[in-house]
């Protein structure tokens, strides 16, 4: 009668799934080519039909999505079961539907029935360490580490990577430090437990069991680089470095000592030892495409950018990292205005990290260079394709500052009025509306949205400085725009764009001599145009008509259509 009722089930299953539209999301996938196992079960009839019944009504629910019911009966199969591979089926299953006490029971049985199981071991140590069950975790654990195929060390090291996945990151490092009290003589036990520690941003267990691993082998390497990073990760960076700089100097031909050692003096703020340190590893391995890679980003953040631009054309010609390599080629190429190099560069970035903005970046040298509708039609696409919110409203950004370029102006609000229709609480969409507003004289839209801005976030400084630049400029409402830009000086006392707002309210005030002080200091940072043209008209008001000739026709060559040098060039010659 129950293999008839099987029969049946079976048949109607099937029928049902036939019919049905893909299988459902959260749905199993099927067993590959192989039939469910019932072997080496007691002999009674009615025992094999009812666990070939727990059996396909587990595996078929599983794969109609009906998860609970899969659960529920593929647990009951493994306990009635002989058969290991059905306890595995099960563990598996729960986890897939997250029922972590139900793949707990499964996996017990699973190594009650394969005792010899390190798969088996290993999850049911994992549900034990996720479970908060420490001392039997320990043990599974311990097992995983004397019977790795690769040696103890090995094992060490896949039980460390086994916790570092876990949830329960407390008990994970417990398990951890029990089984280093087991091999107290074992350094590449405490390293393990160092690595996790870290790994868990717990600094204080990493540096002793750092420590310990020194002491039972003083030249051990890996130790000094975790001691170095526990310090580090203390907040005590100058001691991490320190050490690291003594480790390399007893052991100056350790290639991947003498690498960590430059990557803590990245993080440490020092680009020019660092450099020099790459640059020794890139000599003695010259094919090292990462290391080329970290040359050309240490290049870049020093603003070397010849020096950058040498490293990633090599690492373009070895055909490593060629999107990375294109990527920050064109923007080198940008930065020193040759946009037909940028725009080759940027065309060949394929998918990856820097896909999208290399579209974006090549967008826009396409509108500057009079490319405006092929500009406009590639941002709209992409944004057709659009979902995430955060990339909708750059891809609006960008268009209306395409826009802008082309000195379209009405276009620019229209774009930016519908953009804010999607999302009309966008910060960037209002300061980038109130741009567009400036150009065409709509103050009082200007000052609305950026006035919006900073009621939701009243220390935003791009606000600051734009509100106030725009009041020194183009009202007598200098007191106020004063205040506006003193606010964002002190959050950003030295961008370059601020320091010419306040020289320039300072300007228009009348106090020249403290003007000219930061006038000065944003040219010296930033070559803009509008920061020259300022410096410019200051000096010439000042006196210093030389020098603001000079300053102007610098500027001139270099945007000789910039309407504010123009106008500046008229007044110089009325």
């Amino acid at each position: 009668m129950r293999n008839l009722l099987v029969l049946l089930l079976l048949t109607a299953l099937l029928g049902a799934c036939a019919q049905q539209a893909p299988r459902p999301n959260g749905a199993l996938q099927p067993l590959q080519g192989a039939e469910l196992r019932v072997q080496d079960q007691p002999e009674d009839d009615n025992a094999r039909a009812e666990l070939l019944y727990l059996l396909l009504v587990g595996e078929l629910a599983g794969q109609m999505g009906a998860l609970d019911l899969s659960v529920s009966h593929y647990l009951m199969a493994a306990l009635n079961s002989q058969d290991p591979a059905v306890s595995e089926r099960a563990t598996r299953i729960a986890l897939f539907a997250d029922q972590r006490e139900a793949a707990l029971r499964a996996a017990m049985r699973w190594v009650e029935l394969a005792p010899a199981s390190v798969e088996g071991r290993q999850v049911l140590g994992a549900l034990l360490v996720n479970a908060g069950r420490v001392p039997e975790a320990v043990e599974q654990l311990d097992w995983v580490v004397q019977n790795s195929p690769q040696g103890r060390a090995a094992g060490h090291a896949t039980v460390a990577n086994l916790l570092s996945r876990s949830q329960n990151q407390a008990a994970a490092l417990e398990v951890m430090g029990q089984l280093a009290e087991r091999y107290p003589n074992d350094a590449s036990m405490q390293l393990a437990l160092a690595r996790l520690a870290l790994q868990m941003r717990r600094p204080e267990p990493a540096l002793e069991a750092a420590e310990r691993a020194l002491a039972l082998d003083p030249a051990l390497s890996d130790a000094k680089v975790l001691r170095a990073r526990a310090y580090t990760q203390m907040g005590d960076l100058n001691r991490g470095v320190q050490i690291m700089r003594e480790a390399v100097a007893a052991d100056a031909g350790n290639t991947d000592l003498r690498l960590a050692y430059g990557r803590l003096l990245i993080q440490a703020g020092a680009y020019d030892e660092a450099r020099a340190e790459f640059e020794q590893l890139i000599a003695r391995r010259p094919g090292d495409g990462d290391l080329l890679y970290t040359l050309g980003l240490l290049s870049l953040e020093m603003e070397r950018y010849e020096d950058a631009q040498s490293y990633f054309t090599r690492l373009l010609g070895m055909g490593h990292r060629s999107n990375d390599a294109n990527y920050y080629l064109g923007r080198i190429a940008e930065t020193e205005r040759r946009s037909d190099d940028a725009l080759r560069h940027y065309r060949g970035v394929g998918d990856g990290d820097h896909f999208r903005d290399a579209r974006v970046r090549k967008a826009l040298l396409m509108g500057r260079a009079g490319q405006v509708d092929a500009a406009l039609d590639m941002l709209r696409e992409m944004r057709r394709d659009a979902d995430e919110p955060d990339w909708r409203v750059r891809l609006y950004v960008t268009e209306s500052q395409v826009l802008r370029d082309a000195r379209q102006y009405q276009a620019a609000m229209e774009t930016l009025d519908q953009a804010l229709l999607e999302q009309p609480d966008s910060g960037e969409l209002l300061y980038a509306r109130a741009l567009a507003a400036e150009k065409l004289d709509r103050l009082d839209i200007l000052e609305a949205d950026l006035r919006a801005i900073l009621a939701r976030d009243p220390d935003n400084a791009a606000a600051l400085n734009a509100l106030g630049y725009t009041l020194a400029d183009r009202t007598d409402r200098l007191d106020e725009a004063y205040g506006y830009i003193r606010r964002a000086h002190e959050q950003h006392p030295e961008d370059a764009a601020i320091l010419d707002s306040l020289g320039w309210v300072l300007y228009r005030m009348g106090r020249l001599d403290e003007a000219e002080i930061y006038l000065r200091q944003a040219y010296d940072t930033l070559y803009d145009p509008e920061i020259a043209s300022n410096l410019a008209m200051l000096l010439w008001d000042r006196g210093q008509r030389d020098e603001a000739r000079r300053v102007l026709e610098d500027a001139l060559a270099q945007d000789p259509d910039h309407d504010r040098l123009l106008r500046v060039k008229d007044r110089f010659e009325q």
